[in-house]
């Protein structure tokens, strides 16, 4: 009987135990699994995610907006050209840019005789020092992203992209077989070099015009003074003239002549690209600095294409690319690459407004001194 009694206890005591256990919130015990997961599609109305965020500088249009064939008259030489044409097409591929080149001069007489030229914007030579000399052909605009720029046009036709400074380019081994060394402007006069220096004529080009500026400015005791005038006619009997800036560099670089009076950024970019004799003198006597761009035709067939083209000529994004093919920006945020610092050239300020009142005065003079002694 004991025995059945305690198999009887046994038992309720453990049917006690299995209901303690499930009703029990103890947190050791092992918890009731949770509901399935939602796995159903948002309804077609709701709000869809965000795109991921996009590396389009914020200046840029939109891609859509900028349609059609831009038409582009420059200045620019072959490998600034690739540059500007690569950064359009990341920007704007369905936009068509079509390139006439040649100078300024020319470019700029093509769009005043011909109504039809179908020019959209003129990219280069143009500087601060021209004053009011295009504006007949120019329509102003602002750059969206003007404010990183360092220079700024005050009528607001031109938006600047370049700081030009000047240079020699010299031929070594044609220095070397005359015996002679070349370091500045004065090194110019040496009798060793009469005729085996070559300059553009600043009537015709701007590469001219920038270097008589710069000659003035620093081989006088102020711009203009007497003093700098009698090294011109002294200069003026060494050399030969060309209406080409191109023919400056080109010319000295095959050792057609031993020096040549140019601007820096191109000779400087094809050096740097191998394959050159050529190499670059800053003159010890000093330098000159000046900005030059760009500007909208007036009328210009595809407006909205050539203000874009604008923002991107300002912008970081094309001037570094340009800067690391040796050019000098004019955005605050462009590094210099390979080049020179201004503070290394001895930079002489300018008068812009000068210059653009007194140009044809300044040019005419140079003029009568080159037909005085040009052939002496």
């Amino acid at each position: 009987m004991k025995k059945i009694m305690s198999l009887v206890l046994a038992l309720v005591m453990a049917l006690g135990l299995v209901a303690c256990g499930g009703s029990s919130g103890d947190s050791g015990s092992t918890p009731a699994p949770s509901a399935p997961a939602q796995t159903e599609t948002p309804a077609a109305s709701s709000t869809p995610a965000a795109p991921a965020a996009s590396d389009r500088p914020s200046w840029a249009k939109g891609e859509d907006e900028v349609t059609g064939v831009l038409t582009v008259y420059t200045t620019m030489d072959q490998s600034q050209q690739d540059i500007l044409l690569d950064e359009w097409s990341k920007l704007y591929p369905n936009c068509e840019v079509d390139i006439v080149a040649d100078s300024v001069g020319t470019l700029a007489t093509k769009i005043r005789s011909d109504e039809t030229s179908g020019a959209d914007v003129v990219i280069g030579g143009m500087f601060a020092a021209d004053g009011d000399r295009y504006h007949d052909i120019l329509q102003p605009y602002t750059a969206t992203n003007d404010a990183e720029q360092a220079y700024h046009d005050p009528a607001g036709y031109y938006t600047f992209y370049d700081v030009q400074v000047m240079c020699l380019v010299v031929n070594p081994n044609v220095l070397k077989d005359l015996g002679v060394e070349v370091k500045g402007y004065k090194d110019l006069l040496q009798p060793e070099l009469k005729g085996k220096i070559i300059t553009a004529d600043p009537a015709a080009s701007s590469s001219g015009w920038r270097q008589l500026q710069t000659m003035l400015a620093v081989m006088g005791d102020s711009f203009e003074d007497a003093k700098s005038w009698e090294y011109i006619e002294q200069l003026l009997p060494q050399v030969f003239s060309t209406n080409s800036s191109k023919d400056v560099y080109n010319l000295v670089d095959q050792g057609e002549y031993a020096v040549g009076l140019s601007y820096e950024s191109t000779p400087a970019g094809l050096i740097a690209q191998g394959g050159t004799t050529m190499q670059l003198v800053y003159m010890e006597e000093g330098n000159t600095a000046m900005p030059g761009g760009a500007a909208i035709v007036k009328d210009a067939p595809n407006l909205t294409a050539a203000q874009a083209m604008i923002d991107l000529l300002a912008s970081s994004n094309f001037q570094q690319r340009r800067a690391e093919l040796a050019g000098r920006g004019s955005n605050s945020n462009v590094a210099l690459q390979g080049l020179p610092a201004d503070s290394e050239l001895g930079i002489v300020d300018l008068d812009y407004n000068y210059l653009a009142t007194n140009k044809d005065q300044i040019i005419e003079h140079y003029n009568d001194i080159m037909t005085r002694v040009g052939n002496q």
